[in-house]
């Protein structure tokens, strides 16, 4: 019986293996992104980049943070540290940006519901575990954790930080934020876990001015 629970994970391992198949696409600046499948989903690999909503609207980028603060409309911004690694986390985006109906995810994708996010973890066993399967593996962006993750998913989670409504950025290599419709969802370097626990804008509007990163899902065919 104790083998029962490394048995399943060499059994689930395979089925990932075997629904990771990669394709690419760009958003409207062409920035390239991969796929991956996971169950009867199909995520973005990379973390959204784009400055552009899908009419072509430039969306304003405000990495001042005095220029954050003020703002009360759709907003991107970069964490705010200048190195090799910059580009590899995405922008930082405010609510505003996606509840915009000029439309933020590239086409044919959008952005996530809590039911899409229900359905992941459902997949990958529970959100107890998740973390592991879904994070990126190694330190070149994550600090080093007893909960590394395997990334056996290939969903690649990053730690991109947050940029709170005053502008100031925290938690980058620690920990991601990521944007659902109505929330976020949390992968900690220390945790297994996958939480939603940080940012509900039903629960409090000030987080509609939060900047998180954004992973988006392939629409129903």
């Amino acid at each position: 019986m104790k083998q029962e629970p490394f048995l399943v994970l060499i059994l689930i391992a395979a089925l990932f293996q075997c629904c990771g198949n990669k394709n690419t696409f760009k958003d409207i600046d062409g920035n390239v992104y991969h796929s991956v499948q996971i169950g009867k989903q199909t995520w973005m690999v990379e973390n959204l980049k784009t400055t552009r909503f899908n009419n072509g609207d430039t969306i304003a980028c405000l990495n001042n943070e005095l220029a954050w603060k003020a703002g009360n409309g759709p907003a991107c911004s970069t964490y705010g540290i200048k190195d090799s690694l910059d580009t590899d986390y995405g922008l930082l985006y405010n609510w505003y940006c996606i509840g915009d109906k000029r439309e933020l995810a590239p086409k044919g994708w959008r952005i996530p519901t809590e039911a899409d996010l229900r359905e992941l973890l459902q997949f990958v066993a529970s959100d107890t575990t998740a973390a592991s399967l879904l994070k990126e593996q190694g330190t070149q962006h994550w600090l080093p954790s007893f909960t590394e993750g395997t990334n056996t998913t290939g969903f690649s989670a990053l730690p991109g930080g947050y940029k709170d409504a005053d502008g100031k950025s925290y938690m980058r290599k620690s920990n991601g934020y990521y944007w659902a419709t109505k929330g976020s969802f949390e992968f900690y370097h220390w945790s297994s876990r996958v939480f939603q626990a940080f940012a509900n804008i039903e629960r409090d509007a000030k987080f509609m001015k939060y900047g998180f990163s954004i992973k988006c899902i392939k629409e129903n065919p």
